[in-house]
């Protein structure tokens, strides 16, 4: 590895990832945290033994049933703009990268039809950029081949990216920080297409599929860092700090610019949601707190070496693990650099202080909540430690390698290997203090990491360096995949199927209070049985008045619902066209037909209800009214539509033509419903309605035959993004030809 060059350091990194991913591609699983049978009432027969964990539900109950439907779901177009499983419909999300409105996950839909294997692929692939980036940022900052190559390897494969797999949002923020830091990096030394192109895809990758909270976190990062390369250029001339901050901005306005169609939508469901505004203590709350000197050991300890203590991702783990450590190896290189390379480094230690302050000290995180945008989401800022700490990591094994600091090396390498001994020490004391059954070949294989790394006291050993680093990858990263085989998940059971053989077409099911232990909300998207349930953190107030008519209640700051208590007789129940209902007991009502019992949920056909649509004669209608209330429709005289075309975002219905009357869908309003009404051969505009504070209706001329609605997002324009970005490409690709043309023509001449 002496002579090892960056070239060779990119194919030597691609093929170590491969080699971390290969037992998943022998395997032929998938990233998945369980098999989902306790959630279908189904029983387990596979017999498989791969570990699963269920504290990671938002991926079956969310992220899976929105990817199918993107990827499966009825549409029109080359997107899914709307979901009719949850709620009485809702608009796709498609942000999270789960969309193919992201260019990439546009890519990986045209390979894959399975939810499984496209966040596998969304994850992996995650993964392998993130540490990619590491690595030139390297090669940008003039550090040895063997310093970006570990430190690209331990980013890529760090715990804090292997245990969040199954929620590729949380990776995505750590990769694309990457990509901005080394494009910053490149533009400050001057104007560059590649450089600028990065930073304006690593912009809109952060917006289109990170976890929107650490993303403010390291926007301060790299603004600092940025203001920073700013000053320095100061030295140079006063124009070249203006040109790169202006370069910079114009790549961060250009990836905003066309993340713009989903934000604009995101912005209409968040002006039309009843999310609550909480209070800081909302955000506090996930924070870490040390009431005693015994609670700081266990944070330190959980922090570096808790796989001594068994599989931190099992169920069974004595303590609460959120994937938030570091190897060992992690602490080594870092200790290296404090002693070798500090006037370096001081920056990015600055940061890490300033991150542990907002996570240790709450009430400066309650200033950030209301002052600096902390308010997104609830995310502790230890996360975002993981960029600072590699930058550091990277330079203390350039110091390590190259050995420009001869005097402190032997002194730093000695102080490092006793800090991760300390650490293994305080650790296994711990443990036995709290009658904590200790994985004693693991304490071994990290004391044999620990020698690796002791051996490069005389002089550097790149190869041991990499053995090190292989050896605490394979100790601690690699066990905390969550995978599982595809063919081995549950994807239907008896009650599925009878859930299934009961449901009319265009109708939902809906579960009955106290509730049921299965089918949960979201869940049922996948199986394609739509249910008027939901778990969706911008549900809007019309969902809200629907589940309050029903008798039901939403729970987690107005996200989530998963029962109702309604008046079957009433017209609310009626119009919601719920023809199924599960219930955990008997019940007794004129408007319920018993069906029988499946795995212990008693099943129940509503006798009346609305159907799909309903063509109305109200007593008064004005052409350009925008709410409408009907009371019950029963009472009205009415027709029954016949549905001629049904493509999920477009829908069209004849009616009967008479005088002015309205058109009800049972489907919760949205305001970017269009609809035409055809009138004497003809089509023209007509006027959406809210009826009821919660449905969908058109008000329709005299003499109307048919009616059309049509879903228009403005997110249906993100294919020019994608145009833009494969412009971009091409542009890119012509620019490094003609590079390497003159290069070749210059050493020709030479």
């Amino acid at each position: 590895m002496a002579s090892l060059n960056y070239r060779g350091a990119v194919l030597l990194y691609a093929l170590v990832f491969a080699l971390l991913i290969l037992p998943l591609v022998i395997g032929g699983e998938v990233i998945a945290p369980h098999r989902q049978h306790s959630e279908l009432a189904a029983a387990d027969r596979t017999g498989a033994n791969q570990l699963e964990n269920r504290k990671f539900s938002d991926f079956t109950n969310g992220y899976i049933p929105e990817i199918s439907e993107h990827l499966n779901g009825s549409r029109s177009g080359w997107l899914t703009l709307w979901i009719n499983q949850n709620e009485l419909g809702r608009p796709a999300y498609q942000i999270s990268g789960f969309s193919p409105a992201y260019l990439p996950s546009w890519l990986i839909a045209q390979a894959t039809g399975s939810p499984w294997h496209f966040i596998t692929v969304l994850s992996l692939g995650t993964c392998f950029l993130g540490g990619l980036f590491i690595l030139l940022f390297a090669r940008e900052i003039g550090l040895s081949p063997t310093a970006g190559l570990l430190a690209g390897t331990g980013f890529a494969a760090s715990p804090l990216f292997m245990y969040w797999l199954t929620f590729p949002m949380f990776p995505a923020v750590w990769c694309w920080s990457a990509g901005g830091l080394w494009a910053i990096t490149r533009l400050a030394k001057g104007a560059d297409i590649i450089g600028w192109s990065v930073l304006a895809f690593s912009g809109y990758s952060l917006l289109m599929t990170a976890y929107p909270q650490p993303v403010v976190f390291h926007a301060y990062l790299l603004g600092g860092y940025s203001l920073w390369l700013a000053y320095h250029q100061l030295r140079i001339s006063r124009v070249a700090p203006v040109k790169f901050l202006a370069l910079a901005a114009s790549a961060l306005v250009v990836g905003a610019a066309l993340a713009f169609p989903v934000y604009r939508d995101l912005a209409v469901l968040s002006s039309e949601s009843a999310r609550v505004s909480p209070d800081p203590s909302f955000f506090t709350a996930v924070l870490p707190k040390f009431a005693n000197f015994d609670e700081l050991i266990r944070f330190l300890v959980l922090s570096t070496v808790p796989e001594i203590f068994g599989h931190p991702i099992a169920p069974s783990f004595p303590f609460s693990y959120d994937g938030l450590s570091v190897t060992l190896t992690v602490v080594f290189f870092s200790v290296v650099a404090l002693f070798t390379v500090f006037n370096k480094i001081w920056g990015w230690w600055l940061a890490i202080v300033v991150l542990c302050l907002l996570a240790f000290v709450h009430p400066l995180y309650v200033l950030g909540v209301k002052f600096l945008g902390f308010n997104l989401s609830r995310s502790t800022p230890l996360g975002s430690i993981m960029l600072p700490l590699t930058i550091i990591t990277a330079l203390g094994i350039d110091a390590l390698v190259k050995r420009t600091h001869d005097r402190n090396i032997g002194r730093a390498v000695l102080i490092g290997g006793l800090s991760i001994l300390t650490l293994l020490i305080v650790g296994v004391t711990y443990g036995i203090s709290q009658d904590v059954p200790i994985c004693w070949g693991l304490v071994a294989g990290m004391l044999l990491v620990s020698g690796l790394l002791f051996a490069q006291n005389e002089r550097s050993r790149p190869l041991l360096l990499m053995l090190a680093l292989g050896g605490s990858l394979i100790l601690t990263s690699y066990p905390l995949i969550l995978k599982q085989d595809p063919t081995q998940i549950a994807v239907t059971s008896p009650l599925v199927e009878k859930v299934r053989a009961n449901l009319p077409p265009g109708s939902r099911f809906a579960v009955a209070a106290p509730g049921i232990p299965v089918l949960p909300p979201n869940l049922n998207a996948t199986l394609n049985l739509a249910s008027v349930h939901s778990y969706n953190s911008l549900s809007s107030t019309r969902y809200h008045t629907l589940i309050n008519e029903l008798g039901g209640q939403m729970h987690t700051y107005g996200r989530y619902n998963g029962v109702i208590d309604p008046d079957y007789a009433g017209s609310m129940f009626w119009m919601s066209n719920i023809s199924l209902i599960l219930s955990s007991g008997k019940l007794g009502n004129e408007n319920l037909e018993p069906l029988g019992e499946e795995s212990g949920i008693y099943l129940y056909k509503v006798v009346s209800r609305m159907g799909e649509s309903l063509q109305l004669l109200p007593p008064q209608v004005e052409m350009s009214q925008k709410k409408l209330t009907i009371g019950d429709a029963r009472s009205l005289p009415t027709r029954t539509p016949i549905k001629i075309l049904d493509e999920g975002d477009i829908l069209e219905f004849e009616v009967a033509p008479m005088a002015p009357s309205v058109f009800l869908l049972s489907q919760k309003f949205h305001r970017d419903w269009q609809a035409r009404a055809y009138i004497n051969e003809g089509w023209q505009a007509a006027q959406t309605v809210e009826i009821d504070g919660v449905f969908q209706g058109v008000i329709l001329p005299p003499e109307t035959s048919r009616v059309r609605l049509d879903f228009k997002p403005l997110v249906r324009y993100a294919w020019l993004g994608h145009f833009f970005w494969f412009f971009l490409l091409v542009l890119t690709g012509f620019k490094l030809w003609q590079k390497s043309r003159c290069r070749c023509l210059e050493n020709v001449r030479q």
